[in-house]
């Protein structure tokens, strides 16, 4: 038994509103009463925006005006940020996030409030929650992702067969002591993920790791939509996450070239092997890492710059071509940062070495170097295309996936140790 089977459409139909009869805005100090408490609608606008309205009473009225007035302008001190719980008419109570309301009108009767969301939590219970200790997620819009099972539909009319369509259905990868399945439903334009739960991949970090290497790997920001956090015990959280639109023309962020049907068993690998990296990562306090690995954000920055100027896009891949060179040239334990910079000579010397190992090619450590100079002496790059800047722009993206390479292979060979 899934739990997002019984939430999926009710949470991604867009646009969609839930009816509140009680909303209460808190602020973010504990045992403090409720700011503003009253009735209002949560509108799921798109697949990225999550409004509110809120016709509050409040039960102080200056101190409601103090409280809000702080918010806008003290926008980096959490403590001084609101919250919002909302009840719908079936009950369900949602942990609507951190939110900073504006007064709509004068406030008369009660105070007419709107703000922007940023997702939805609630806690599940019952007979429909999954008794295993896991995650569910639900990606939309629909990947298209190779899978080794095939899922096949057939169409009759008056008992007479008039279609037999043969698609991609299952996907299953073995990995940190866990079994992930990527599946498709028939008539359901979503791709599914489900993951037990183990020593290496657990709560609460697997519903994020298990996203990481396929933005990565396509070269897109691609978050899930519907989120499920099953606990083991018959309960769980369900989430409603922002899902950012599809870029066109980003197949030059992706390690695999945008084309994951090519190679269908590199693209698995790569998969495993990249959330092997992402999981075993630790921060400096030796602890998992809650957020994007630092491979994953460069990712997410090439993404986000192809949809941007040429001069934007040369910046963005030379910046994560040294960020990635800096992962490989980390020092040992008890190596000082200042000797090894002394014995390897920077970032050119290092890529110049990489290329003396086959590892690079000279196209990419001159590429690198010629956008480094380039911007070091206030030059822009043109906006429109010329053969020796789209070379440049070209071997600086297959410069960051040869880093990666070479970062995952760094990878597995310290574990093999």
């Amino acid at each position: 038994m899934r739990t997002l089977d019984q939430w999926k459409s009710r949470l991604t139909a867009v646009p969609s509103t839930i009816d509140c009869p009680e909303m209460r805005l808190l602020s973010n100090r504990d045992r403090e009463p409720p700011i503003l408490v009253g009735p209002g609608h949560i509108d799921i606008r798109s697949s990225t925006a999550i409004d509110f309205t809120m016709y509050g009473a409040p039960t102080d009225g200056g101190d409601a005006f103090r409280h809000l007035k702080r918010a806008r302008e003290n926008l980096y001190e959490v403590i001084d940020q609101l919250r919002l719980i909302a009840t719908d008419y079936e009950g369900t109570e949602w942990a609507c996030g951190w939110t900073r309301p504006e007064l709509k009108g004068n406030p008369k009767f009660c105070w007419p409030l709107t703000g922007r969301l940023t997702s939805l939590v609630t806690q599940a219970t019952g007979p429909f929650v999954s008794q295993d200790s896991g995650v569910e997620l639900v990606f939309q819009p629909k990947l298209d992702l190779p899978m080794n099972e095939t899922m096949v539909s057939i169409s009759t009319l008056d008992g007479e067969e008039i279609e037999h369509r043969r698609s991609p259905g299952q996907q299953t990868v073995h990995v940190l002591d866990s079994e992930i399945k990527f599946f498709y439903k028939p008539s359901d334009e979503s791709l599914w993920v489900t993951a037990k739960t183990s020593d290496k991949l657990k709560h609460p970090f697997a519903e994020n790791w298990i996203g990481e290497p396929l933005r990565i790997l396509l070269g897109q920001l691609v978050f899930p939509r519907v989120v499920a956090r099953n606990l083991g015990n018959g309960t769980a959280q369900v989430w409603l996450r922002p899902s950012p639109r599809r870029f066109r023309n980003s197949g030059i962020a992706s390690l695999i070239g945008g084309a994951p049907f090519g190679s269908p068993g590199k693209f698995w690998g790569l998969y495993a092997n990249l959330l092997k990296l992402v999981a075993e990562a630790r921060d400096e306090q030796g602890q998992p890492n809650f957020q994007p690995h630092r491979i994953t954000r460069f990712y997410e920055e090439i993404a986000q710059a192809t949809q941007g100027s040429r001069w934007v896009l040369c910046m963005t891949l030379a910046s994560a071509g040294e960020g990635l060179a800096k992962m490989l040239m980390r020092p040992p334990p008890q190596e000082d940062k200042k000797k090894l910079r002394s014995r390897r000579g920077g970032i050119t010397g290092y890529l110049l070495k990489l290329v003396e190992r086959g590892a690079l090619q000279e196209s990419n450590a001159r590429a690198w170097s010629a956008v480094r100079n380039e911007v070091m002496h206030g030059n822009l790059v043109s906006p429109w295309a010329t053969e020796q800047e789209d070379k440049h722009i070209l071997a600086l993206a297959d410069l960051v996936h040869r880093l990666t390479h070479e970062l995952i292979g760094e990878h597995a060979r310290m574990r093999e140790q």
